[in-house]
């Protein structure tokens, strides 16, 4: 066991909690004290994910990231960088670094992951120049985004003009913010502004022109 142990640590493919759990029943090891049922489950389970196959994949994952996942990735950090688990990793994809392949994955198999990309891959139900309404349970300040920074004041008369006008759509946005049917983004032009905003198509109709 100790040469497995030993054999996993000097693949660069083993990191992070791995390496440091190794080490430590490694240590545990040479001082002759046994393992609970628990450390021999895990530590299987690390010695797998860390073996030689495991040490290939690592090395050729940014050629199998660029082909396989990155189109899927940028959606995906466009996501998670509005929630605080994966956020670090969201900002290094979006800044065009190759993430970490475990962690990655992890995201990548994460349920509100692949509710993301279920809607980024459904067709949109409206196209641009529809004209659209709020729908009744739609909120100011839950459902509202702005592309760019403005005073609330601003935004609030943004809005307001919306709820009671209306307005048309001018994009269908790539990103994905929230992980729930209808999260397909939208640019709208309220009847009368200049100023664009952005609302989910789950808070949103066809309006009557």
């Amino acid at each position: 066991m100790k040469a497995k142990i030993e054999e996993a640590l000097s693949r660069s493919v083993c990191g992070g909690w791995d390496r440091t759990f190794l080490e430590s029943i490694l240590e545990q090891s040479e001082k002759q004290r046994d393992l609970s049922m628990k450390q021999k489950q895990a530590l299987g389970k690390v010695l797998a994910r860390n073996d030689e196959a495991a040490q290939a994949a690592h090395d050729n994952w940014t050629d199998v990231y660029e082909k396989e996942y990155k189109k899927d990735a940028f959606a995906l950090a466009s996501y998670h960088t509005h929630q605080p688990y994966y956020k670090p990793m969201s900002a290094d994809i979006l800044s065009g670094k190759i993430p970490e392949r475990g962690k990655f994955l992890r995201m990548y198999d994460n349920k509100y992951s692949k509710k993301v990309l279920s809607q980024k891959a459904a067709p949109p139900k409206y196209k641009i120049g529809d004209y659209l309404v709020p729908r009744a349970g739609f909120s100011s300040y839950k459902h509202a985004e702005f592309p760019t920074d403005m005073l609330w004041t601003q935004q609030n008369l943004v809005v307001q003009t919306f709820q009671q006008k209306g307005g048309f759509v001018l994009e269908i946005c790539e990103s994905i913010h929230s992980a729930a049917k209808g999260a397909k983004r939208y640019r709208l032009l309220g009847v009368g502004q200049s100023v664009p905003i952005i609302v989910e198509e789950r808070h949103l109709k066809k309006g009557k022109k």
